[in-house]
């Protein structure tokens, strides 16, 4: 959620400082929760400050974000399920939250088997054979 402008701020306290206006009637007049005015005029009073607080809701640290430390794993273990390198590199780190990691940082961990060379002719002769069979 993005804090008001410093703008609407000062428009609220020139309106609390002219006296004219309740705090309830600044509310209605700038469609703004009574809550938040009513913050706004008591941080003016109590410290002269109503401007936006700055860093306050930062969010969550995140558990495990180290990439090289992943991907010089996979150089030496190139194999390596995802329990395997949750395992050797982050072992107090739950399963789900290592493999969010590994999305965060666009590596995944599933294995696909890839067709190539002869076993891709055998495998589309064999689906003509089927499709021919049961046609």
């Amino acid at each position: 959620m993005r804090a008001y402008s410093q703008d609407l701020r000062d428009r609220v306290i020139a309106m609390y400082k002219t006296g004219l206006y309740s705090r309830v009637e600044i509310a209605r007049f700038l469609k703004l929760a009574r809550d938040t005015v009513s913050e706004w005029i008591r941080r003016y009073i109590s410290t002269g400050d109503y401007s936006s607080k700055q860093h306050c809701q930062t969010g969550r640290v995140r558990k495990f974000d180290n990439k090289q430390k992943v991907l010089d794993y996979l150089v030496k273990n190139p194999d390596a399920t995802a329990l395997e390198m949750r395992d050797h590199i982050a072992p107090g780190v739950a399963n789900t939250t290592f493999y969010d990691s590994l999305v965060r940082m666009g590596i995944t961990y599933k294995k696909r088997a890839k067709i190539q060379g002869a076993a891709r002719k055998r495998s589309w002769e064999f689906y003509e054979q089927i499709k021919t069979n049961f046609s």
